[in-house]
């Protein structure tokens, strides 16, 4: 039996079967773009950053500058930057071209770093990652036409603060001038008085070696570098190394000029140890000069030198410990660089075993290992127990073999006096 209106009804149920499915898809489609909104949504955006949410006057590929006093104190072009709310911060991405200045001078330019923030009022300049040329020269200035005037310098931060007029790089700092480069860990730069003080892992790399200290000043006027505590020197000619110790040493960016050391000198070249008040080495020459009190221990060779040699030279207890090796003094003892061969002067003596000579000058040969002693010679000859005393003779010359330890007198006239 047919239901009057039945069709109607079926019709009308269809139709919210229907209008359920489209919304129940939308709200579906809905939620599935919420999630894929969220996931994809970088949740920590340098665009939410408070420098980014706060930021107004916003710029790009702009020039831009700040005065001070009415002068103008830095000029930047960057890719991109904004100032904050209150004004007090100007943020800057990729800076390029970058010109600090002093009292309208140039002092620090081409200057580029990924990222840099100014602060008005102070006017202090910060940046990351810098690369710049600074004014620590003697002619440089803004008149200087080269940058090879000018001290190129690289570190994680750099910052510059106009009151004091003193710049500070630190983090991996690198300083190069000319012929040499510095890497430390801080530097500071006093601009007026164009110095540079250097600090923590200080290493000066030279065409002719390395140099390490605790601490470096560099005098821009003068162009010179002085180095106090823990100083040593590095010199490699050929294959031969050269070793140099102090506690203080005076040197220039001119490779030409000498480095003085000064203060518990000690050097380590070869097969010889020595000790001296003072020296001066001369790249220029491959030399190095001692003196004021010069010792050295002469090795055989192939014997490996102690790190405590250098020390029982420097004690007159201690050194009665070296009698078994070839042991100078001296005036003056001349160190080649280049070939490790030496000349000594001035009041030489020299002992070994139970030996001893005497003689105005000494000049050793490295490759044969042989002392050999002219002007006013004297050789020491042991008197029998029963005879107190030694005689000095009289030689023309002597040989002195540290390799196999003995004395070669030659031109013998006698006996001269006796102690």
């Amino acid at each position: 039996m047919t239901v009057p209106g039945q069709p109607c009804y079926n019709r009308a149920m269809d139709e919210n079967i229907s209008w359920k499915i489209v919304i129940a898809g939308a709200a579906f489609s809905l939620l599935v773009l919420g999630i894929a909104y969220y996931l994809i949504t970088p949740h920590e955006s340098a665009f939410f950053l408070p420098e980014k949410i706060e930021k107004i006057a916003e710029f790009k590929e702009t020039r831009v500058s700040g005065w001070k006093e009415g002068k103008k104190s830095w000029e930047f072009t960057a890719q991109e930057g904004w100032t904050n709310k209150n004004q007090e911060i100007t943020y800057l991405t990729g800076v390029k071209k970058g010109v600090i200045y002093k009292k309208g001078k140039v002092i620090i330019r081409d200057l580029s770093a990924p990222r840099a923030q100014v602060y008005r009022g102070t006017e202090i300049v910060e940046t990351y990652n810098p690369q710049a040329y600074l004014d620590l020269g003697k002619v440089a200035d803004s008149q200087a036409k080269s940058n090879r005037d000018w001290s190129k310098i690289r570190s994680d931060f750099l910052r510059y603060v106009p009151d004091d007029k003193k710049s500070e790089a630190t983090g991996n700092v690198t300083l190069t001038k000319k012929d040499s480069s510095i890497f430390a860990q801080k530097i500071l730069i006093d601009h007026d008085k164009k110095i540079a003080y250097i600090s923590q892992n200080v290493k000066l790399f030279r065409k002719d070696g390395v140099l390490t200290t605790l601490t470096l000043q560099y005098l821009g006027q003068e162009e010179r570098l002085e180095a106090s505590d823990q100083v040593q020197l590095r010199v490699r000619e050929n294959k031969l190394l050269t070793e140099i110790n102090a506690n203080h040493a005076s040197f220039f960016t001119d490779m030409k000029k000498d480095v003085t050391f000064n203060g518990s000198l000690e050097v380590k070249q070869g097969k010889k140890v020595s000790v001296a008040d003072a020296g001066v080495y001369s790249q220029n020459k491959n030399e190095l000069l001692l003196r004021g009190d010069v010792r050295a221990v002469f090795e055989k060779g192939g014997v490996i030198l102690k790190p405590e040699t250098a020390q029982k030279l420097k004690d007159p207890e201690a050194r009665i410990m070296l009698k078994a090796k070839t042991v100078l003094t001296a005036n003056e003892l001349n160190l080649s660089t280049r070939n490790g061969d030496a000349a000594a002067k001035g009041s030489v003596l020299v002992t070994q075993k139970d030996r001893e000579a005497k003689a105005e000058f000494a000049a050793y040969d490295d490759r044969t290992e042989n002392l050999t002693l002219t002007g006013n010679v004297y050789v020491k000859r042991l008197t029998h127990a029963a005879t107190p005393g030694n005689e000095w003779l009289n030689a023309k010359k002597l040989v002195i073999s540290v390799k196999d330890e003995t004395f070669d007198a030659i031109g013998v006239t006698g006996a001269r006096f006796k102690l």
